[in-house]
């Protein structure tokens, strides 16, 4: 009877463990999702969308409370077998509601057949309350579109636009210092264990990686697997921004000059295009350009600081930065029509959940992490003025105040099944940092696709897939072969 009595309690915790919650969940106010959603998921009880309430800060949690949308996708079959999905995707400050819930009208789908799948718009995201937009900077980002400013002098408005911002938060009550990645960590595993899940798998991309390392160090015990897309190195994060750039840019470079084929198409390619920014910036250009989502023009002035600024926010998915560069000393700017998101605010980008989270995780910049007294003077010159970079957040630090998070950084869990994907060519998030991460766990497998810059995950079936076979079977072994079909090289003019 003893062996019995054992036997049933731990099949208990087995279900308890990895099935489906029921479905009562008294914390969980459901409401209309904002995002449309396949009719029959909802016909057949396989989605709820709706908002539970956290704890400003988790010590205190009889203290005040922010409100987080949370969307449920439960598993397509009688029951989960396997344990529940969490998904965050980066900015930090984009939206996991908007980048994740469309997917399940197609692929995502395919992740539903063994597990559930939860999506927690995160504290100060579009959807959770409270949103920290800041309009101050979109009414900003729309006035300068056709300014032609300096560096100094567009930072100055920001400055300005930032205090406004920063102000309203304050006396809206909005404690900032709420807003950071120990107390997100937090709320996931608060929500987590309310919706009666106590192992997770986890999704984390681009920003979201720095999610999914710092509930590696707090939570381990909660995590089953992690999967991760486009690695950000967690000690030095945004702060490493402008240095990793140069030596992305100093490989090109090299490359173009030590390739005779390429030495050819581009000559004194760096001398060049630095040339073109130092002579934008006295004799700068227009261009017409849809805003993104829209199909309204407008004239937009281009000189060398807002060249830099499209150059480093297009080398996040462009591997053909020679030719882009030299379409721009040639005066061919349609590159920057074609894509002219760096021009134009992200409506619904949250900033100001983006700059406190920062600020809080990370100490200032070290001097050698801004090389800005060099033959990249212009260059990183023109970067002051981007809204994540070592200069710009020096300058935010002085007056958006927030409680530093940086030293609370524990060990991570290297014994947690861990998948990495990275881009041989992101300049932002270096494979270098996942094979160094890959080396110190157990059980990891790191891929690096040639040719891909910042998301393996966006480029096609390969990196989804991939994902598929790991988060079905952590400890197996994985068929990798397509990421052996991504090549590199640089096209020719």
């Amino acid at each position: 009877m003893k062996t019995n009595k054992i036997t049933l309690i731990a099949l208990v915790s087995l279900i308890l463990c990895y099935c489906s919650p029921k479905e009562q969940v008294p914390f969980m106010a459901e409401t209309q999702c904002p995002i449309e959603v396949p009719k029959e998921l909802i016909d057949n009880a396989k989605f709820k969308y709706g908002y539970i309430k956290v704890p400003e800060f988790h010590k205190q949690p009889n203290a005040k409370q922010l409100e987080l949308a949370v969307a449920v996708f439960k598993c397509l079959g009688d029951s989960a077998t396997q344990p529940p999905f969490v998904l965050n995707t980066g900015g930090p400050g984009l939206s996991n509601i908007d980048n994740f819930l469309p997917m399940f009208s197609g692929e995502g789908q395919l992740f539903l057949d063994k597990r559930d799948i939860v999506i927690i718009e995160l504290r100060g995201l579009k959807y959770s309350k409270p949103y920290l937009e800041t309009p101050e900077i979109i009414n900003l980002q729309n006035y300068l579109i056709d300014k032609h400013l300096t560096a100094d002098e567009t930072l100055a408005l920001y400055r300005d636009s930032l205090q406004l911002a920063y102000n309203r938060f304050t006396n809206e009550g909005i404690n900032l210092s709420a807003f950071n990645y120990k107390e997100t960590v937090s709320d996931i595993v608060y929500i987590m264990e309310g919706l009666g899940y106590n192992q997770f798998s986890l999704f984390g991309s681009s920003a979201g990686t720095i999610i999914a390392q710092q509930l590696m160090m707090d939570y381990p015990e909660k995590i089953s697997s992690v999967m991760l897309n486009a690695v950000v190195d967690m000690k030095h994060a945004l702060n490493n921004a402008y240095f990793t750039t140069i030596e992305m840019l100093e490989s090109i470079f090299n490359e173009c000059e030590t390739n005779e084929k390429y030495a050819k198409a581009y000559p004194d390619l760096k001398k060049r295009f630095l040339a073109r920014l130092d002579y934008l910036n006295v004799h700068p250009d227009t261009i017409v350009a849809k805003r993104p989502g829209t199909d309204k023009d407008y004239q937009v002035v281009i000189n060398g600081n807002k060249v830099s600024r499209w150059l480093f926010l297009d080398m996040y998915w462009n591997t053909q930065t020679p030719l882009s560069m030299h379409r721009i000393i040639e005066g061919d700017y349609s590159e920057l029509v074609q894509r002219p998101g760096a021009f134009f605010p992200m409506d619904d980008f949250s900033n100001g959940l983006s700059f406190s989270s920062i600020l809080a995780g990370w100490p200032k910049a070290e001097p050698w992490q801004i090389p800005d007294d060099g033959e990249y003077h212009t260059f990183i010159h023109g970067l002051k003025t981007m809204m994540f970079g070592p200069l710009f957040f020096n300058e935010l630090r002085k007056f958006w105040h927030v409680e530093d998070a940086s030293a609370q950084v524990n060990t991570i869990a290297t014994y947690i099944p861990t998948l990495m994907l990275s881009g041989k060519s992101d300049h932002v998030c270096p494979y270098g940092y996942a094979q160094n991460l890959a080396e110190q766990f157990e059980l990891a497998h790191c891929f690096v696709y040639d040719g891909i810059a910042h998301s393996p995950v966006d480029y096609g079936s390969c990196g989804i897939m991939l994902i598929k076979q790991f988060v079905d079977n952590p400890t197996g072994q994985l068929d990798a072969t397509c990421v052996d079909e991504f090549k590199g090289g640089f096209m020719l003019p």
